[in-house]
């Protein structure tokens, strides 16, 4: 049985081309780190970072398409509080941003449009017309 596992294992690990299909990383104690899926060698879809813990709380969740960011992302506490989410396009936060203190209140709150803060924030100042 372990020459087959250690058979498939070398298979995989040699490839045949760009990895391709779901895929998912573990700490060496056996926690889940990472989950997603590649297409044609890029991140494509939806992407989960986990603390690596026995809790299995979801850290950080992006999208992509074609390997960049685009779509929505949130990420959280180790309370597994929400720490902040977004949008973003073609690689860049775009729309409404929201950030939060641990303890759930807000911390800031405002529009990115190509990367870059614009409008008034609240808790952070005014960033100009966008």
């Amino acid at each position: 049985m372990k020459k087959i596992l250690l058979l498939a294992l070398a298979l995989v690990a040699v490839g045949c081309g760009p990895p391709d299909g779901p895929y998912e990383v573990y700490n060496q104690n056996g926690y889940l780190l990472e989950r997603g899926t590649y297409r044609d060698g890029e991140r494509d879809g939806l992407h989960e970072v986990y603390w690596g813990n026995p809790s299995g709380q979801l850290w950080m969740r992006y999208t992509y398409k074609d390997g960049v960011e685009d779509g929505p992302t949130e990420s959280y506490y180790s309370n597994g509080q929400l720490e902040d989410k977004g949008t973003y396009k073609d690689g860049e936060l775009h729309g409404l941003y929201e950030r939060y203190y641990e303890n759930g209140q807000l911390w800031t709150k405002g529009i990115y449009k190509d990367g870059e803060k614009c409008g008034e924030w609240v808790g952070d100042g005014n960033y100009g017309p966008c």
